[in-house]
């Protein structure tokens, strides 16, 4: 049976991924500061050194990814970051990162023992080398933060959150950052069923999606084919995409109501417009964000 890499070492787009947040946590432009101060200590000391020099951090961002990919990365963190901490301030119990890569959030929200659980599945693989990380920077991980390792194609999603301590029927924030594009259409409608049946009604979810117009290589979007090369070479390409006008009739169908849609025009006017109306960044064209809530 073929190994897939995401199986035999971590992840590396989630490694990329955290990388661009820690540079924009250094940011001086305040547009391009993502606020994830936690990202900046898993770096390398050389690359941290680097990273303090202004135009070395920007030669960076344009060497660890596409065109527009830093600008997502900030946006992609900023919204769900203000999305986190909404559900921690209407009293959430309990949070669900699935596909959590390098994700800071437990520990850059943790509150306290009687704070938000969160509950964070990934490949073993991925979750050793973060785990890993925090040991080596001395990061303490907070009693609430909960390491759950799945095979998502493999394993079964409810059993192994079971296992882990989550409690299904509670009112849950649910976050997949960057997980639906590298699922199968199969495996992302069962990942979608299963959260439906976990959470209580007012939950929330959020995650972001690949335009199907990027797995057809129409080749239209901003940086579109900067991404598919760059995923080409790192052996995990997109296998699950979907058309705008597709999400709110298959968020409905898993027992969603979908909130809002933001694209990247929409995360470019919310987050890189200029003191003078004009936009100071371009966001990479390739996918958006949607919020939903369970009804």
């Amino acid at each position: 049976m073929h190994t897939r890499r995401i199986e035999t070492r971590q992840s590396r787009t989630a490694e990329v991924m955290c990388g661009l947040r820690a540079i924009s946590s250094m940011e001086s432009r305040p547009a391009f500061r993502s606020g994830d101060t936690i990202a900046q200590l898993l770096l390398p000391l050389r690359i941290h050194a680097l990273c303090a020099i202004p135009p070395l951090r920007r030669l960076l961002t344009r060497i660890m990814g596409p065109a527009g990919m830093y600008e997502w990365a900030i946006a992609r963190t900023r919204y769900i970051d203000g999305i986190f901490q909404e559900a921690v301030s209407a009293g959430f119990a309990q949070a669900l990162l699935i596909g959590a890569g390098f994700d800071t959030r437990a520990i850059r929200f943790y509150g306290g023992t009687r704070g938000i659980h969160v509950y964070e599945l990934d490949a073993a693989t991925t979750q050793e080398a973060k785990l890993q990380q925090y040991q080596a920077r001395r990061i303490e991980v907070p009693p609430t933060d909960h390491f759950i390792a799945i095979d998502f194609e493999k394993e079964s999603f409810a059993a192994k959150l079971k296992e882990g301590g989550f409690r299904a029927g509670a009112r849950t924030l649910v976050i997949a950052e960057g997980v639906f594009q590298y699922l199968t259409p199969e495996t992302a409608r069962e990942t979608l069923r299963s959260i439906s049946a976990l959470v209580s009604a007012g939950s929330w979810l959020v995650f972001d999606y690949a335009h199907a117009s990027v797995l057809r290589g129409d080749g239209g979007q901003y940086g579109e084919k900067g991404v598919t090369d760059r995923l080409q070479r790192m052996g995990e390409a997109w296998k699950f995409g979907l058309e705008e006008r597709e999400v709110g009739p298959l968020l409905s169908e898993h027992g969603f109501a979908l909130v809002e849609l933001k694209n990247p025009q929409a995360l470019e006017g919310m987050y890189f417009l200029g003191t003078k109306g004009k936009p100071v960044g371009r966001i990479n064209g390739t996918q958006s964000i949607v919020r939903a809530e369970r009804k």
